[in-house]
This record gives structure tokens, sequence and C-alpha cells, in this order.
């Protein structure tokens, strides 16, 4: 496996295209002797899809909430 480091400048430039047009992290990784997460990464670190937010539907996380129930026990006391 090649370190992204080892790529030329031309190449970053190409695999950063390739990546915003669509084509996904694994497909364009096989081109390069990358892992898609170092192209996925890359992409992260340096905010490549900052420009296409505007064009994308973001999804809204859910988050995790954990209820809690607390067992209620009875204080009745037992008449003897």
């Amino acid at each position: 496996m090649r370190k992204w480091s080892e790529l030329s400048e031309k190449e970053q430039e190409i695999i950063k295209k390739r990546y915003l047009s669509g084509e996904s992290p694994s497909e364009i990784a096989k081109d390069y002797n990358l892992k898609p997460k170092q192209i996925s990464d890359q992409a992260y670190r340096k905010k490549w899809n900052e420009g296409m937010k505007a064009t994308k539907k973001t999804t809204s996380k859910k988050t995790n909430t954990k209820k809690t129930t607390t067992k209620k026990t009875s204080s009745k006391k037992t008449k003897k």
C-alpha cells in the first residue's frame, strides 16, 4: 500500500476530483494502490465537501437517548 504523501500533487488533485464527482473511495483506491479510508480521511481533513453542502441533502443524526427506568418499590406495610 502507498502512503498519501507518496502521491504527486497531480494525483492528489485527480483523486479529489473523482471523489467530488461521486466516485466511491474504494473504486479510486484500487487505481492508486491506496486504502479507501485514506481517501475518505483526506476528504474529511481537507474539507473537500465544504462547497457541496448546499447541493447535498444533509441527514440529521439521531441521538441515542437511553431511557432509564427506576423500579418503584411498594412502601405498603403489611399488618400482622
